[in-house]
């Protein structure tokens, strides 16, 4: 059993000290270059990717931290090939504060979208001042039912999309609102009112969500 076990040992210190002698016949700088050359690809890529893509913009940031971490600890391997181990601690040092570095442009590029998202959701729970009541009459029950049951489907369906936090927070309110209304019978020209102004708000979301 020892010595079994004594021959996998052998056979992962032999891949081990394969890669080692494959890394190490390369030199150095051709290894820096390639190490350096991905890191700043995939970073170009992600900032790219943050100005033509809404969802990557407001995704958070973590995975290309924890990958500078990897990074780092890759050049530091890279290092100890040709050199010793403080000048090689040292450049680990170095590329390590370099990724956080581009992380934090990759979070600078991110914040306006944050701060439009927080700006969105405090004027969703702002208090909507209650409409005037018109003159007109009730809305007959039928036609209110027929119109409300349409409106709910169609929140619904906008729920199952990937919407804003604001928007999802209002068209929630939205359908409570449509949902309120739903049992009542005869709607009063105030209710009438308020059902108007949340088809309204819902025609806007249709729009803009392609429904």
């Amino acid at each position: 059993m020892h010595k079994k076990d004594g021959y996998n040992f052998d056979m992962f210190t032999d891949y081990i000290n394969k890669i080692y002698s494959s890394l190490a016949s390369v030199k150095l700088d051709t290894l820096m270059w390639i190490i350096f050359g991905s890191f700043a690809a995939l970073f170009l890529i992600t900032l790219v990717l943050c100005f033509v893509s809404l969802k990557i913009k407001q995704a958070s940031k973590r995975p290309f931290l924890c990958l500078a971490n990897a990074y780092s600890a890759v050049v530091l391997a890279a290092f100890l090939t040709a050199d010793e181990l403080p000048q090689s601690v040292l450049a680990a040092a170095i590329f390590w504060v370099a990724g956080y570095l581009a992380y934090g442009v990759l979070c600078f590029f991110s914040a306006p979208t944050a701060a439009k998202s927080a700006a969105t959701v405090t004027l969703s729970t702002m208090p909507v001042q209650p409409p005037a009541i018109s003159a007109r009459p009730d809305m007959p029950a039928a036609k209110s039912s027929v119109r409300l049951e349409h409106a709910i489907s169609v929140t619904d369906k906008l729920l199952l999309k990937n919407l804003g936090k604001g928007d999802r927070q209002e068209l929630e309110k939205l359908k409570g609102t449509l949902s309120v209304l739903q049992t009542k019978g005869t709607l009063s020209p105030l209710e009438s009112d308020i059902l108007n102004d949340n088809f309204n708000a819902l025609l806007k979301l249709m729009a803009k969500y392609n429904i």
